[in-house]
């Protein structure tokens, strides 16, 4: 399934000229194809049946957007009017740059009420007390999160954020999982964090907090660090600079 979703995206601009090159026939408002026409078209294409939670338009003329489950993860994927094709992969506007993919994702793997409090148990540490409230989604030795923390930090000391650190060792850096544990298990907090602090104390709390946090996670959707996730339940993948972040939180004073 991976390898034939690579594929279709490697494809992605080629589907793209010919299904929308019929989009002048085709108006936005026109309707999509039944989950029950695109399930077998699905499982005829990745020779897997795959759950399909909805079906609307993609926001782009002659463009449906399907949402589908795979390994319990929300995915997109996108057809034409007819369901005659099927496209995998990122969904851009020409016209502002727009990612309206990742867009949708994040709507669609938006946390609830319920999830904001169990991600709140899942925190490591936090740092500051004033200001809107942030969950940090960091790996110790992800050097983009460093970059990011040189933003957050002195927002912090001047009160206007309070940051709630959510260990998510990637697992092509080796030793972060033992430092995150670490880090729980001695409550060694931002301190040890930014040491790279490491021990032998591998405790079962500590292990059951990184792998709960990193399996919850996932399952949003969020794969890589640094990732905010915001008071109302939206997140963003990626460093932000300074005025954009302060632009997202001047919605929550």
């Amino acid at each position: 399934m991976e390898r034939l979703f690579r594929i279709a995206m490697c494809l992605f601009s080629v589907f793209m000229v010919g299904v929308l090159s019929l989009a002048g026939t085709v108006t936005a408002a026109s309707k999509c194809p039944s989950k029950e026409k695109l399930s077998i078209a699905i499982q005829r294409t990745f020779r897997q049946r795959l759950e399909i939670v909805n079906v609307k338009p993609a926001g782009a003329s002659g463009l449906c957007q399907i949402q589908i489950k795979f390994r319990n993860q929300n995915r997109l994927l996108y057809s034409d009017a007819k369901g005659d094709y099927l496209v995998a992969g990122q969904l851009f506007s020409t016209k502002d740059g727009r990612n309206l993919t990742r867009e949708a994702m994040t709507e669609i793997n938006r946390l609830s009420k319920e999830e904001m409090k169990k991600l709140d148990r899942l925190a490591a540490f936090t740092v500051g007390k004033k200001g809107p409230v942030i969950y940090f989604i960091t790996d110790p030795h992800c050097p983009y999160c460093k970059k990011a923390e040189q933003i957050i930090e002195p927002m912090v000391k001047e009160g206007k954020l309070t940051v709630k650190y959510v260990l998510f060792p990637l697992r092509f850096h080796k030793g972060a999982r033992e430092e995150c544990i670490s880090i729980i298990c001695d409550k060694k907090g931002l301190t040890g964090f930014k040491n790279r602090y490491r021990s032998d104390n591998q405790c079962a709390k500590g292990k059951t907090q990184v792998d709960n946090a990193v399996s919850f996670l996932m399952e949003k959707g969020i794969t890589g660090t640094p990732t905010y996730i915001f008071p109302d339940g939206r997140y963003h993948p990626g460093v932000m600079d300074r005025k954009a972040l302060e632009a997202r939180l001047s919605k929550f004073k």
